[in-house]
């Protein structure tokens, strides 16, 4: 995966994915936390920079938008899920 953050583009396995604004910010949030795992509500409190309810599920449709998105392989995926802890990225 190659992100150009001054272009705010992502490209896979040499294609271009085609990412909305909030899309992108959610996957260089997770690229810049060092593959450490983050909680849904950083997560809410870094993209969205609001604070909203925990319980949202927000994070999770975006999540979900994003796999579809990046993932070429299902089985291995960019973001991990920490069951009932959070996400993190890992470059694989």
């Amino acid at each position: 995966m190659l992100i150009n953050v001054g272009e705010r583009s992502v490209y896979v396995d040499g294609e271009a994915v085609d990412l909305t604004s909030l899309e992108f910010d959610l996957l260089l949030y997770l690229v810049q936390t060092d593959g450490k795992v983050v909680s849904r509500e950083r997560i809410i409190n870094a993209v969205w920079g609001v604070n909203t309810d925990p319980l949202t599920n927000i994070v999770d449709v975006y999540i979900r938008r994003l796999r579809k998105k990046i993932d070429r392989h299902p089985e291995q995926s960019f973001i991990e899920t920490k069951r009932g802890v959070g996400y993190r990225f890992s470059a694989k």
